[in-house]
């Protein structure tokens, strides 16, 4: 009959309600959960019996039903946390994380590296990424661990040797250059550190000597503790290279120059024969490059002096842009990308489901996860130094959390009249 209709109506009105508020309850309790995604129960009505009326056939309700209990995937805001492996994504992408039970899937980024180098979640599973070629510095397509492996930067020998210096035109003309007495017959010097095959420092001095008016000589030298070859008798340098300078006396600008290319043996076990350019800069030009003009001072002056070598490094930072790649900054000033983590994209990320601990796992629902960049076609970017916050509105919780109190509230009213109601019923029989 139609009052037990309405008790058993009002009975799912309970239970929705009920559900209802546990969602919400789990959506306040999760509001500090970085990367939670709110979730919000969605309900259906009941057609319980038909009947005829004067109109015709009508329908009566049986009540509500949840039919689903779905996640919101809006983004969340970001809280700045100052700590590299802390990562968040702006726009769409889960991260990639491998467990022994296959790939899970998450929008939290509380990332660190273990002492075995892995880059892992609190829980140890490890990020998904791509390993970077060496030679080419590009990503491979091969998805594996993120891992910290190199903790020494290789050291780069010294190719080139970039000098610019002004001489004095007015300097005396004290030619020719002589490896004996390096004092006397060089006007002026400069001194450059250089790295040899085996990241070893050693002093590269380089001797002007005025040999005439407009025309210069220089003498590339090394100590002789620095060199495989041992100097001359009655010498206390090794000359390693030497050319000449040529300028043009309008205008006091490099005109020609000879040599240039050292060939060096370093002591210590150093590859031998190493091979250093230096160059004095270009032809006809007073930008950066070596003049010869009086008047400064009365002086020769180093207007710069640079080199392309360095020595082996120990890691001092790490850094991860907005593309995932993770680059490593050596004491030596070398920097190196040493992986770039990866971030998945789906069909239907409705149909992903929660395992807890904020992650997911694909479904038939959900499609199978497209792997790839960040910052490359539709997936996101990475913000490092920062985790995604939760997306749920305490306000907007609030407002669902009386709206469905008063919903629980009303359908015990209704189920208390229903009971008045039979009770009048059964008191008509006595």
């Amino acid at each position: 009959m139609g009052l037990s209709n309405a008790l058993f109506s009002s009975v799912t009105g309970l239970d929705t309600s009920s559900t209802a508020i546990s969602v919400i309850g789990d959506n306040i309790a999760n509001v500090s959960t970085p990367g939670f995604k709110e979730r919000r129960a969605e309900f259906a009505d009941l057609v319980g019996q038909s009947i005829t009326t004067s109109g015709g056939i009508a329908k009566i309700g049986s009540g509500s039903s949840v039919v689903n209990v779905s996640q919101i995937f809006s983004q969340g805001t970001f809280e700045n946390t100052g700590r590299e492996t802390d990562l968040g994504i702006e726009g769409r992408g889960f991260f990639v994380l491998r467990s022994d039970q296959g790939q899970v899937y998450s929008r939290a980024g509380l990332f660190d590296f273990d002492r075995d180098g892995f880059l892992v979640d609190p829980r140890g599973l490890r990020v998904q990424g791509f390993a970077i070629d060496p030679t080419t510095g590009a990503s491979t397509a091969q998805l594996s661990d993120v891992q910290l492996e190199l903790a020494l930067a290789q050291p780069n020998p010294s190719s080139t040797v970039d000098v610019s210096v002004n001489l004095d035109a007015a300097a005396p003309a004290n030619g020719p250059f002589d490896s004996a007495d390096p004092v006397g017959t060089a006007a002026f010097q400069t001194v450059l550190t250089v790295y040899d095959s085996l990241g070893a420092g050693h002093l590269l001095t380089t001797h002007y000597t005025r040999d005439a008016d407009n025309a210069w000589s220089w003498n590339a030298t090394i100590d002789p503790a620095d060199s495989a070859t041992p100097p001359n008798p009655g010498e206390n340098i090794v000359v390693v290279g030497s050319g000449t300078l040529d300028f043009d006396p309008a205008t006091g600008f490099l005109s020609g120059t000879t040599g240039g290319a050292l060939a060096i043996d370093f002591a210590g076990g150093a590859a031998p024969g190493q091979t250093v350019n230096l160059d004095f800069g270009a032809l006809g030009s007073v930008d950066g490059v070596t003049t010869q003009f009086a008047g400064a001072g009365d002086e020769s002056v180093t207007i710069s002096a640079t080199q392309d070598g360095f020595a082996a490094g120990t890691l001092q930072n790490l850094s991860i842009d907005r593309d995932g790649f993770l680059t490593a900054g050596f004491s030596n000033g070398a920097t190196r990308s040493l992986a770039r983590v990866a971030l998945a994209l789906f069909p239907s990320v409705e149909g992903l489901t929660s395992v807890g601990n904020n992650a997911f796992v694909e479904t038939r629902g959900s499609g199978q996860p497209l792997i790839g960049s960040a910052g490359t076609g539709q997936f996101g970017a990475i913000r490092s130094n920062s985790i995604e916050q939760s997306n749920v509105d305490l306000a907007d919780q609030f407002i669902r959390l009386i709206m469905n109190q008063r919903a629980f509230q009303a359908n015990t009213r209704t189920v208390s009249t229903t009971n008045e109601l039979l009770a009048n019923l059964v008191q008509l029989g006595q």
